[in-house]
């Protein structure tokens, strides 16, 4: 039995749990190595699995040594994306970079695609395990599993889509629409205010802000000294992509929109919500805080912030060109 097949058993352990309905090991560069469950069309194949190497290098970026996997979540699934080399398991690692078989570059991540109701726990516990277990077979195999194992050859397409099963393509367009908006200075003092009781509530914040599209910061708290204010530009910048290209790979996937994402990390939570045109972000040391605890805490403040948002939009209006206010009276003798 080669190693695809042993990662073929491994990823059909997952596909097992209620709920799971397609789990994927994929290249760091959107390549599809293996898979369990029932897939897409052609184009889809390569479209989420390319949406989900965005996300994943993105989330790679933000936490190149602590990530241990990222949640996406909307109303019709979740979609959970962890690395090969997990920081979970640091022995195997080490043993698999001492044999050359994995770098320090994190090439392989699984994904993995289930229903809304679907038990996390289990998922979580069932996807440690399985890694553990590609891992191992890693190990035993003697084989070399450094990349590219996937290459854009028509042989190789052609093998690739024959591990899945198709379905017929369907066209379905996504609207697009444009977005501007002016947040008045009453505004920006109330979402600041959200932002400080959210602070107060949630002892172990490192910092949280609100952004507009391509991670334009409107309001923002800090409360970890090691960030700056330029720090948290690019990281508002990361986490806006990291929205927008999780909601592309929720579209691709089930027609939704993804409502948050989680990355959870050795030290750390980040999470990532979508609030009307806008997205609001936090990361939480993990140090005295259980997740469950956190995410009950998000409504309310979710909830306040869209409400703010909302009347931004409200209060938008298209202003005509007017020369008296542009350039004053002008008079002519």
């Amino acid at each position: 039995m080669n190693i695809k097949e042993k990662i073929k058993i491994h990823l059909d352990q997952i596909k097992q749990l209620k709920g799971v309905e397609n789990v994927v090991l994929t290249q760091r560069d959107g390549n599809p190595i293996q898979s369990s469950g029932v897939w897409f069309t052609q184009n889809e194949i390569f479209n989420v699995c390319s949406a989900a190497s965005a996300i994943y290098n993105i989330g790679i970026n933000l936490y190149p040594e602590d990530l241990k996997y990222i949640l996406i979540e909307g109303k019709k699934a979740k979609i959970l994306i962890a690395p090969l080399n997990t920081p979970v398991h640091e022995a195997l690692n080490r043993i698999l970079k001492q044999q050359g078989v994995l770098e320090d570059n994190h090439e392989f991540f699984i994904a993995i695609t289930a229903l809304p109701n679907v038990n996390l726990g289990g998922i979580f516990l069932q996807t440690n395990e399985c890694l553990k277990k590609i891992k191992t077979s890693l190990i035993t195999s003697g084989e070399s599993f450094k990349p590219p194992l996937i290459e854009f050859d028509n042989e190789k397409i052609n093998e690739i889509l024959n591990n899945f099963n198709l379905k017929e393509e369907q066209e379905k367009k996504k609207e697009l629409t444009t977005f501007s908006l002016n947040i008045s200075e009453e505004l920006s003092w109330e979402l600041n205010k959200v932002l400080n009781n959210f602070s107060d509530m949630v002892k172990e914040l490192n910092y949280s802000f609100i952004s507009l599209e391509g991670g334009f910061l409107i309001s923002k708290n800090i409360k970890c000294p090691d960030f700056s204010s330029n720090d948290l530009d690019h990281i508002s910048a990361m986490n806006y992509s990291l929205f927008e290209t999780a909601d592309r790979c929720a579209w691709f996937l089930k027609r939704m929109k993804a409502e948050n994402i989680l990355l959870e990390c050795r030290n750390s939570f980040l999470f990532v919500h979508g609030v009307d045109n806008a997205v609001f972000c936090s990361e939480i040391n993990r140090s005295h805080q259980k997740l469950g605890l956190i995410r009950l805490i998000f409504p309310q403040f979710l909830k306040k912030i869209e409400l703010i948002v909302r009347r931004a939009n409200e209060e938008q209006q298209i202003k005509s060109f007017d020369f008296k206010n542009l350039f004053g009276e002008l008079l002519v003798k």
